[in-house]
């Protein structure tokens, strides 16, 4: 049954989410919780009508389908483009400069942004896991195929339609990790990443796989970071 992987991978997400609201409730990523939340709700009711109006990939002509099962002969696809996206990000940032290059990894996280007294317990480097794997990196990779088969709907411009959006993301976390000089290096790593991403979702016609491979990416920027703190 296509979709089921997917269908359960958003029930997690929605429990993760309410978890994270009550997590991040006054303190300084409340906001960035509930921009993603929405980011997340939008891109899912949207890809649901562009299904139930247009049909299947193939029957249709969308540049891509995204709903398969996750199966074996796709990690190649998950795996490879986690590699390429670090491969690409290690050698445009490497030349940038300390506090550049340190922002470069940037990643939300809960745990950096906790006000004694909002929540009971310690946030835990596994909340930063847990908020980057279900929820940033699911809202992104949604909202950019939403905006992909939009677009492709109207232009029938596969470079067009593709471009723009993963454009707009990568410029949206250049601004979130970087402001200055350098900045630009920032941009073409992300954008050369969305693009990986997009021809791992390409090629296996899951959205499930960028998804992972994105979650994965971030999960190793946060454990980096406990070395370069």
């Amino acid at each position: 049954m296509p979709g089921r992987d997917l269908i359960l991978f958003d029930v997690i997400t929605a429990l993760g989410i309410t978890h994270f609201l009550l997590k991040t409730k006054g303190t300084p990523l409340e906001m960035v919780t509930i921009m993603f939340t929405l980011m997340w709700v939008m891109s899912m009711v949207i890809l649901v009508m562009l299904r139930v109006y247009g049909g299947r990939s193939g029957q249709t002509g969308d540049v891509v389908d995204y709903d398969e099962n996750l199966e074996r002969q796709h990690l190649p696809w998950l795996f490879g483009s986690l590699a390429a996206i670090a491969v690409i990000n290690i050698l445009l940032v490497s030349g940038l400069r300390g506090a550049v290059r340190f922002s470069a990894i940037y990643v939300p996280r809960p745990s950096l942004a906790q006000v004694p007294g909002t929540f009971s317990g310690t946030a835990t480097i596994l909340d930063d896991l847990l908020y980057n794997f279900f929820l940033v990196s699911q809202a992104e990779e949604s909202v950019k195929l939403m905006s992909i088969l939009a677009l492709y709907r109207k232009t029938q411009n596969f470079m067009l339609s593709a471009g723009i959006p993963i454009g707009i993301w990568a410029v949206f976390h250049a601004y979130l990790a970087y402001l200055g000089q350098g900045m630009e290096v920032l941009v073409i790593a992300a954008f050369i990443s969305g693009i990986v991403l997009f021809i791992a979702l390409r090629q296996t016609k899951s959205l499930l796989n960028a998804v992972i491979s994105h979650g994965l990416w971030n999960s190793i920027v946060i454990l980096s970071s406990l070395f370069l703190s």
